[in-house]
Parts: C-alpha cells; sequence; structure tokens
C-alpha cells in the first residue's frame, strides 16, 4: 500500500511483493520476478495457482450462474457436492452447510449446537484459532493482536488448557489438561450448560501442534458423558493436509460436527 491507498491498513502484507498471477506453486511480480510460494493462499490452494481443471471449471460455471441464491431456489450442482462431502467424511456426518469463509463456519457450528442442546455456552482451548469475526475472535486464543480493540466479545465461552507439546513427561501433562477441563465444567460452565466443545485437532496458529490422542480420546469420553457436543475445527487441518481426509481419522474418533474449508 501507499501513502495514498484506498485499502484498510488492517490488510498487513509479510512481504512487499505485488504479484500479478501464479502457476503451480509459483507467484510472478508485477516486474516479472518469480518466487516459490509456500503460503498456497494460506492453504485454500490446495491444487497450486492457476490449475487448469479448477480454472476450466470456475469458467463454465460462470457461464451458467455467477451467484445463485439458495432461499430463492437450489442450485443443482449443491446436492451432488454435499453427497460427495458425506462420502469423504468421518462417521456419520452426512448433512452440510455451505457458507463463505472458515470463520463463518465455526459461527455456524457453535450455533448449531446450541440450537440442537438449548444450551448457551461453548469451551475452546487455549492457543486455538478459530476466525476473526466477531463470535470466532472470543474463541480465538491464538494471540491477543485478533481480540484488541473490540471488546466486549460475545460473553459464554470459556478456555479450557491444552496440553503443552515441549512437556518432559507428555502423559502427565495431558491428565493435567484434561484435569483442567474437569474443574472447568465444575467451576465456570455446568456440563448442563455447555453446548459444545471446539478443538483444532491440530493447532493451527497456536503453534502447528497435534493434539495428543490420549487428550482427545479423553475429551471424547467426557463429552459423551455430559451431552456435550464434540466440534472438530478442521478448517486448516482438513483435505488431506495430515496425511488423512481429515485430522480426526488418526484419533480414531467421530465428531459431532466438522468444519471445513480452505481446499
Amino acid at each position: 500500500m501507499t501513502a495514498s491507498s484506498h485499502l484498510s491498513n488492517v490488510w498487513f502484507s509479510v512481504t512487499p511483493l505485488q504479484v500479478s498471477h501464479g502457476q503451480g506453486c509459483w507467484v510472478t511480480t508485477t516486474t516479472g520476478e518469480e518466487y516459490l510460494d509456500f503460503a498456497a493462499g494460506i492453504a485454500v490452494n490446495s491444487t497450486g495457482h492457476a490449475h487448469p481443471a479448477v480454472a476450466a471449471a470456475i469458467g463454465a460455471q460462470a457461464q451458467r450462474f455467477i451467484h445463485a441464491q439458495v432461499n430463492v431456489f437450489k442450485h443443482d450442482l449443491l446436492e451432488p457436492l454435499a453427497g460427495k462431502l458425506a462420502e469423504l467424511s468421518p462417521g456419520a456426518i452426512d448433512t452440510f452447510f455451505f457458507a463463505n469463509s472458515g470463520a463463518e463456519i465455526t459461527e455456524a457450528a457453535v450455533k448449531l449446537a446450541k440450537q440442537a442442546t438449548k444450551r448457551p455456552h461453548t469451551v475452546v482451548f487455549s492457543g486455538s484459532f478459530h476466525g476473526r469475526t466477531h463470535m470466532a475472535m472470543a474463541m480465538t486464543t491464538s494471540k491477543t493482536g485478533y481480540r484488541a480493540g473490540h471488546a466486549p466479545l460475545p460473553a459464554g465461552v470459556f478456555v479450557a488448557p491444552y496440553p503443552d507439546p515441549m512437556a518432559a513427561d507428555q502423559d502427565a501433562e495431558v491428565a493435567k489438561a484434561l484435569y483442567g477441563f474437569d474443574h472447568l465444567l465444575k467451576s465456570m460452565t455446568a456440563p448442563e450448560e455447555t453446548a459444545c466443545v471446539i478443538l483444532e485437532p491440530v493447532l493451527g496458529e497456536g503453534g502447528y501442534v497435534p493434539a495428543p490422542a490420549a487428550f482427545i480420546h479423553g475429551l471424547v469420553e467426557r463429552c459423551r458423558q455430559h451431552g456435550i457436543l464434540f466440534i472438530a475445527d478442521e478448517v486448516q487441518s482438513g483435505f488431506g493436509r495430515t496425511g488423512k481426509m481429515f485430522a480426526v481419522e488418526h484419533y480414531g474418533i467421530e465428531p459431532d460436527i466438522i468444519c471445513m474449508a480452505k481446499g
């Protein structure tokens, strides 16, 4: 951005590069220099930049509909897409809601959990990132910068500890984190008031830390015991980025709700 820019200054860029186009894993600047792109659209471009098949599909769709509002009429490709996602999704997940971004989806997941359980509260974990809309900011604890200047944030969000991946005794660390979760349910949000737990199976901005298996299994067991819905936020970890289609598949668990995007 220049001094005369009309762009909001909240759009921070880690490089000063001005790019004009990309191909595969490369981007080209307006002055013709090529750079290897390790960001991939913040993990959105799973097939790289300007993949011919993706570009062709976008072009073909633009010839049919650019925007078909689903509460006016149903787009003919929505049902096949939902069916394909049902084939890919873990467990019995077979019903889908589409939105524009990961933050919208995490908010929608919490709204669904509250509606289904008739309970008001949500539990998140230290170091988590769930988006930058208002409710998602309340659920995000990866850095204070996202939340600064936006108080008061929505109420009813409680933060439980996440195991320290650097702890020497991982069994003890998991036990401590689960104790912290249990204590939260006893001291701050009673189980009968807790609609859901939302967890990134691999912490994203919190350090790219996979959750210990014993920790996830312990959380799921407690959720089942108390009728709390378990939401897996796979916005950053889904669609093959961990070696399986979704990270929860490494743990052999079935979330009640799964959030997916970027791919």
